[in-house]
C-alpha cells in the first residue's frame, strides 16, 4: 500500500468501539435498576460496590481501580457521606489522606444491592452458555494481560 493509501476502518467492526459501546451500555442499563431503587448515581455505586468489597481505600485507589477521574471520585464520595453511608478517616502519617470505609447504614444498603446487582448480570449472562461465559472471561484476561504489556513497553509494543 502506498503512503496515499488509507486502510479502509469498519467501525462496528473495530474492537475497542465496540467495547467501549458494550460497556457503556452494561454501565447505562445497570445504572437505571440501582439508581431508581436505591438512589445512586454510577460513581456512587461504583464507590460503595468497591468499598463493600474492600474497605480502606482512599480516594485516588478507589479512582484507579475504577477507572474513575479524580473529581467524579470525590463528588462520588462527598455525596456518599452526606447520605451517612461513607466515613472518612484520615491517615495518620499523611494529612492528605483519607481512608473510606462504608458506615452500618452503607454497608446494610451494599448487602441490599448486592442480590440485585447478581440478579441483573445472571439475567443478562443467561444468552451464554457456561463454556462461552468461561471464554468471554478468558479473553477479557488476555486482553488485559496484553493491554499491560502494552502500557509498560513489553515485546511487541510498538504499534
Amino acid at each position: 500500500m502506498s503512503n496515499n493509501e488509507v486502510s479502509s476502518l469498519i467501525l462496528n467492526q473495530f474492537l475497542p468501539f465496540r467495547l467501549v459501546n458494550l460497556a457503556k451500555r452494561v454501565s447505562d442499563a445497570y445504572s437505571w435498576v440501582y439508581s431508581r431503587e436505591f438512589g445512586l448515581t454510577i460513581p456512587e455505586w461504583r464507590i460503595l460496590a468497591r468499598l463493600g468489597e474492600q474497605p480502606g481505600l482512599s480516594s485516588k485507589v478507589i479512582g484507579e481501580i475504577t477507572l474513575m477521574d479524580k473529581s467524579k471520585v470525590s463528588r462520588g464520595v462527598k455525596q456518599l457521606e452526606a447520605k451517612g453511608l461513607l466515613a472518612k478517616n484520615k491517615d495518620s502519617q499523611d494529612n492528605r489522606v483519607y481512608y473510606l470505609a462504608l458506615t452500618d447504614a452503607g454497608m446494610a444498603l451494599y448487602r441490599q444491592i448486592v442480590p440485585t446487582a447478581l440478579e441483573w448480570e445472571a439475567q443478562l449472562l443467561h444468552s451464554l452458555d457456561v463454556p462461552e461465559y468461561r471464554d468471554l472471561f478468558r479473553v477479557m484476561e488476555k486482553l488485559e494481560q496484553r493491554l499491560d504489556q502494552l502500557e509498560q513497553g513489553g515485546p511487541g509494543s510498538e504499534y
